[in-house]
């Protein structure tokens, strides 16, 4: 079993929506899911609608291909287009962020987008951890 760490985010009209719907999805999927709060950052651009972002943790016996394969997926079938990010609009983004203990994308994790919510998944982890 592999733990990951996922960064999850929409600026939509919808986004909450997006939001609700991903962590649903990626719940049936993962195993040992574990969701910050949902929580509100700017566009990194600073010119696009504001971003409904989460962090969360999670175990998987499947590859990294093919978890990547399934969020690309989840993300297309929400209308996620090249169009549409080219109109700065995000239904929904789910990158993995940490696998299997490594950083594998190093600027996602230094971003106030996912510190935030990496910040309360450790601290949850840690007290889970503590009351075993």
């Amino acid at each position: 079993m592999v733990k990951l760490v996922i960064s999850l985010g929409s600026n939509s009209h919808d986004r909450q929506c997006q939001m609700d719907f991903a962590i649903r999805h990626l719940k049936s999927i993962l195993k040992n899911f574990l969701v910050s709060s949902i929580y509100e950052t700017p566009a990194i651009n600073g010119k696009d609608a504001p971003y409904f972002n989460a962090v969360a943790f999670a175990e998987t016996d499947l590859s990294i291909e093919e978890t990547t394969a399934l969020m690309k997926q989840w993300e297309q079938s929400c209308g996620r287009t090249s169009e549409s990010k080219q109109h700065g609009i995000i239904p929904i983004d789910l990158d993995i962020v940490v696998w299997d203990n490594k950083i594998i994308k190093e600027r996602d994790f230094i971003m106030p987008y996912f510190t935030k919510g990496y910040k309360q998944i450790v601290v949850s982890d840690k007290i889970e951890q503590t009351n075993s």
